[in-house]
């Protein structure tokens, strides 16, 4: 295999073009990772409890940073009664967790969630109900109490949503929670709503009749929740633009490998050419000796984006379950196919000086 046997020439020289593949790679795959999880987790909570149409406030960047006026609450729950899910969202800093999520929530909300153990807390009551996640993280059972702000909350209960980032976090009563987000002085308020409807048709017209009703807010379909946070448009953004600079810096990278590879054989390339070797053929060994580098890098930048977010998700400050720890199936071999786009790119200027190439100059090259 005469490509591996040129790579192995200068082997410091291919292992930090590896290297240099693998470290975008991994920064790629780690970012488009985190929000593709998040995106499948929040849609999957959602789904998993049924309901159909998040109500938020309209001037809101985002369905998080939303903020609901308790009389527009009371109004949306006298107009659709139990189908209505008030709730409170919002992180603390504490000293369990620097991004605990806390989510305040109605009697009706707490005693439809998924119990592993324990019972459905009192929202009446300093009483929380842990996510199954966090709780292992703590160490946590029924009957323990957590610290939230500055109260001690009995845990009733650990529940399992099937959803990392919010079995990571905490439930209490949404009047509780007001009072941890709320300063002092000022009026509670709800950050958003849940509504369930039944059917596509019956969600259009509710989606319809709420902001008819309601113009100050928004009705959305759950599918579109998480493409409703403005987090994830950012992390849209920026996964795009570490794509970019990914692709290019590494076409730099290879390409500066491969061109010093053509001028240190250049008089060997002369002679390949004097005996019958056409530059297609020459550019063909160049071709396999670029594949070779980007698989390479592209195998470590998958192996050191997962360890990445191992490492990321152990971190006090990142809050439970919010950071994956595994690379689907699709983002890899998303990652395998930039590297080939990056191992043909690569070879555009090696290829002009090849084509160029004069094989008696060639012969005489020192």
């Amino acid at each position: 295999m005469i490509f591996l046997r040129n790579l192995l020439r200068a082997p410091l020289r291919s292992l930090m073009t590896v290297l240099g593949i693998a470290a975008g790679v991994a920064l790629f795959a780690a970012v488009s990772a985190i929000t593709a999880d998040l995106r499948q987790q929040i849609g999957a909570a959602i789904d998993a409890y049924h309901y159909d149409v998040v109500v938020h406030e309209r001037r809101a960047p985002s369905p998080f940073s939303s903020r609901i006026t308790l009389a527009q609450m009371q109004t949306l729950v006298e107009e659709h009664g139990e189908a209505l899910a008030p709730m409170v969202i919002g992180t603390l800093n504490e000293s369990w967790s620097s991004y605990a999520l806390v989510m305040g929530v109605e009697p009706g909300f707490a005693n439809r969630m998924a119990l592993v153990a324990g019972r459905p807390m009192v929202v009446e009551r300093d009483e929380a109900m842990l996510g199954e996640l966090g709780a292992q993280r703590l160490g946590l059972q029924p009957g323990a109490l957590l610290r939230l702000g500055d109260k001690d909350h009995l845990v009733s209960g650990i529940f399992r949503t099937g959803s990392r980032m919010f079995d990571g976090g905490v439930m209490i009563g949404s009047r509780q929670a007001q009072g941890l987000f709320t300063p002092a002085g000022s009026e509670g308020h709800f950050t958003l709503a849940l509504l369930r409807t039944g059917d596509r048709a019956e969600t259009a017209r509710m989606i319809t009749e709420v902001q008819r009703r309601h113009p100050e807010l928004r009705a959305i379909p759950a599918t579109e929740f998480a493409g409703a946070l403005r987090l994830f448009r950012v992390v849209d953004a920026f996964v795009g633009t570490i794509a970019v600079v990914a692709l290019v810096g590494t076409v730099l990278v290879v390409t500066n490998t491969l061109l010093m590879a053509v001028a240190e054989r250049t008089r060997e390339i002369g002679i390949l050419m004097a005996v019958g070797w056409t530059p297609w053929l020459v550019l063909r060994m160049l071709l396999a000796e670029s594949v070779l580098l980007c698989l390479a890098g592209a195998a470590l930048g998958n192996v050191a984006g997962l360890a990445l977010l191992h490492t990321v998700n152990g971190m006090e400050t990142v809050g439970f379950g919010w950071i994956p720890v595994s690379l689907s199936p699709s983002l890899v071999a998303t990652s395998f196919a930039l590297t080939l786009v990056i191992a043909l790119l690569a070879l555009a200027w090696p290829a002009v000086v090849l084509w160029r190439m004069q094989p008696l100059a060639a012969l005489r090259h020192e």
